[in-house]
């Protein structure tokens, strides 16, 4: 034994007292700061109607850390029923207490519940144990079968941020009736743990359920109740279509939407959105008269559809072949050379064509297109856009902006009835948002795709193809959304009726422009002309009245067919043309004035000059800068989670 001093050894007693205690405290203290239920007691009255008075008597302990004001109970109002429908249950607050005492309370609905919050904002919570106890009523949550009557009722909820102690279930029935069978279930959600024992009481009126071991966070008791078949009042057929109502209101609500804002939407097109009926469509040799190539191509496709790059493309060819501009393309990179004369004025040009002579003017240099000039490209493809908007002015066509507006709105007020009585949670929301902005991308795809296509005679064919590219790449964005918003194996439909109502509104934002009388002239004209430029030499050579081709005649309408997108069929009449005995008396070998490329071929003029040509809008967008990424018995199958009821809680 080691050497102690005796004047030490009267105090190692009193040391050994002092540690004890400051360790006791510790304890206590530690277990203080424990939150959590001690007991949950639910009792569920049922009545011969089917209604549920619930009472809840909720014993938590509170230190400050999530208890600080007071709880708050979650109750999901859906559920399934006897026929594996999900419906929606009545809810009611009937009164609640802390400590025996009236307290401050408040109900959020939301998404397929509502939330309970009990106590003040402004009034903390003091430290130790208090009981809260909840009276709410719901109806419609008996599930009916052929043989029996069930109830089956998720008494704690699988969502408390607590452990419990102790729970109870009792279930009173109507006066007159008794249980058939009981059963229950423990655990997390999906568990079908047995940790709890269960006593009939008043003759098998009342079933008591007591857990015989405590609850994790997360875990919960379920409950069932078998009834004989009749025990509890059936809903009537004014009942059921009350209830069918109830169950479904946002989805015949949002029906109901998408039907009234098609029917402004085709009334609306039916008035002003129709295209004038098109004339006789028949060969013509000459553009339509002060139509230059770039309004060609602008009218001939209702606006811009690839940005507008390719009606610049045939501007800048027109340029070339007046001698104003010269394309060079002998070192790879398409170049726009300014002309070693003076521009002199521009008066005598287009819109178009005078917007980018004049950018080139003040640039004085030439313009070589790639990356390195992007943002250069950038510029004088917004100075020429705007020329030719400016030229317009709704003279060919007529957009129709006004009429979107009754349709927006009726979408708007349809959306937001859709949030006030739909059953979206939060985390529904939180998917459906993207779903609706990435299916806005992927219908203004599709309207583009669209609109490059609109050369499609006939508005049927339009519209068909409209829908067309609309479902191919709208569907696999709905239906992704649908199976991300999956829920106990229901797809909520009142997403996908949001984005198609945005869907309408894009796809009708196209369809309601029409061209005015003068439009649907020009764009007989047009065709006229694209059918001319198309032909072959010799089906051209029996055409009446046709010109004779030659260099000259080529070269004028070559933009005009690089515009139409008819560049290589003109480009292949014409070398028809040169290779042919009246072509060679007249040209021993061609090679155009405005072009200069390593790559021309005179014996390849479709090949080669037509490519490069056509190719030439390409050329512009891929100059541009790239842009900066964003970024019998019971029913059977139970489980812990199941039934009416449910939810959870927490402290705030």
């Amino acid at each position: 034994m080691p050497f102690i001093s005796a004047s030490l050894r009267p105090t190692v007693p009193l040391a050994t007292l002092l540690v004890a205690g400051v360790l006791l405290v510790l304890s206590t203290l530690l277990a203080q700061a424990d939150e959590r239920i001690l007991s949950f007691s639910s009792t569920v009255d049922v009545a011969a109607d089917g209604t549920f008075t619930v009472t809840e008597a909720i014993k938590v302990r509170a230190e400050g850390n999530q208890i600080r004001r007071g709880i708050f109970r979650d109750l999901p109002l859906t559920f399934e029923g006897g026929d594996g429908r999900r419906h929606k249950a009545g809810f009611e607050l009937v009164s609640v207490e802390r400590d025996g005492v009236p307290d401050g309370s408040s109900v959020n609905h939301g998404g397929d519940g509502v939330r309970i919050y009990i106590g003040n904002e402004n009034t903390l919570l003091s430290r130790g144990e208090h009981t809260y106890r909840i009276v709410y009523k719901l109806t419609r949550l008996v599930r009916f079968f052929d043989t029996h009557d069930e109830i089956y009722w998720n008494a704690t909820g699988n969502e408390w941020a607590f452990p419990i102690d102790r729970a109870a279930a009792r279930i009173i029935l109507p006066e007159g009736t008794s249980a058939l069978e009981t059963d229950g279930y423990t655990g997390a959600y999906g568990d079908t743990g047995k940790a709890f024992s269960a006593r009939e009481e008043d003759g098998g009126r009342s079933v008591l359920f007591t857990t015989t071991q405590p609850l994790g966070p997360g875990e919960g008791i379920s409950v069932v109740v078998t009834l004989p078949a009749g025990s509890i009042a059936r809903p009537g057929t004014d009942q059921k279509l009350g209830y069918f109502f109830l169950d479904y209101r946002a989805q015949i609500l949002g029906g109901f939407g998408i039907l009234l804002v098609l029917g402004y939407y085709l009334w609306a097109w039916w008035t002003v959105g129709r295209d004038p009926p098109a004339g006789v469509i028949f060969p013509r040799f000459e553009p339509p008269a002060g139509l230059s190539p770039a309004l060609t191509n602008y009218i001939a496709n209702k606006g811009f559809g690839d940005g507008g790059w390719g009606a610049l493309s045939a501007a800048c060819l027109s340029l070339a072949v007046k001698g104003r501009l010269h394309l060079d393309n002998l070192a790879g990179d398409l170049t726009l050379q300014r002309p070693a004369a003076p521009w002199g004025t521009t008066k005598d040009l287009p819109h178009g064509e005078a917007a980018i002579a004049k950018w080139l003017d003040a640039r004085e240099d030439a313009l070589t297109l790639n990356k390195a000039n992007g943002k250069a490209v950038q510029k004088l493809g917004t100075s020429f856009r705007s020329a030719i908007e400016g030229e317009t002015r709704q003279r060919y066509f007529k957009k129709n902006r006004l009429y979107l507006i009754p349709g927006i709105a009726l979408s708007v007020g349809t959306i937001f009835a859709l949030l006030a009585f739909g059953r979206l949670s939060y985390d529904q929301i939180s998917v459906l948002v993207p779903a609706i902005m990435s299916s806005v991308v992927v219908v203004m795809v599709a309207i583009n795709i669209g609109r490059a296509a609109r050369r499609a005679r006939g508005i049927v064919t339009r519209i068909v193809l409209a829908l067309l590219i609309f479902t191919l790449f709208s569907a696999g964005n709905l239906i992704g959304a649908g199976i991300l918003l999956q829920q106990d194996g229901e797809i909520p439909i009142l997403p996908l009726i949001a984005v198609a109502l945005i869907a309408v509104n894009l796809m009708f934002g196209w369809l309601l422009g029409a061209p005015t009388a003068l439009g649907r002239k020009v764009l007989d004209e047009i065709e006229g002309l694209k059918m001319y430029l198309n032909v072959a030499e010799k089906d051209r050579l029996n055409m009446t009245g046709a010109p004779s081709m030659s260099p000259s005649h080529f070269e004028t309408l070559l933009p005009y067919a690089v515009a139409l997108g008819v560049e290589k069929p003109w480009a292949t009449a014409f070398q028809t043309w040169l290779a042919s005995a009246a072509g060679a008396a007249q040209v021993a070998h061609y090679s155009p004035r405005f072009y200069s490329g390593s790559n021309f071929d005179s014996s390849d003029i479709a090949g080669t000059l037509g490519n490069t040509l056509g190719d030439m809008s390409g050329s512009f967008s891929s100059s541009l800068p790239t842009p900066k990424s964003s970024s019998s018995g019971s029913s059977g199958g139970g489980f812990s989670g199941g039934g009416g009821g449910g939810g959870g809680g927490g402290g705030w």
